[in-house]
């Protein structure tokens, strides 16, 4: 995916209240590109891949928990449930990476969120 469309797929995303950071992993799980200057290894963004890709119960994101709640070859849906830090939502691009959004629990509730990127995603 070239940067523009990322950055359009971000203001997209941003067009309702609560997307913290958004970013683009390719296949393998490495950092693409960012919304903003986030703390993010390609380490930790490979492990969020592989919870998605292997269907595990949950992922670390910036060293707290997300329990999945819906994951499919397309989508990806996790809350924070302990400590309040919201939601990662994920689906697959027509492109064939993976666009993916922390949110806060403020806007839309975890599974619209997870419908809304998938339509940002295809679009």
């Amino acid at each position: 995916m070239e940067e523009q469309r990322f950055n359009h797929l971000v203001n997209a995303l941003n067009e309702f209240e609560g997307v913290e950071e958004v970013f683009l992993l390719n296949n393998e799980g490495n950092i693409v590109f960012k919304s903003e200057d986030f703390p993010l290894t390609n380490e930790e963004a490979k492990g969020i891949l592989n919870a998605w890709k292997t269907k595990e119960a949950a992922l670390i994101f910036q060293n707290y928990r997300f329990a999945i709640l819906k994951n499919d070859e397309i989508q990806l849906a996790a809350k924070n449930i302990g400590a309040g830090k919201g939601n990662i939502i994920g689906s697959i691009t027509k492109e064939g990476d993976y666009l993916v959004a922390h949110t806060r629990d403020e806007g839309m509730i975890l599974l619209e969120w997870s419908i809304f990127i998938n339509k940002v995603a295809w679009s």
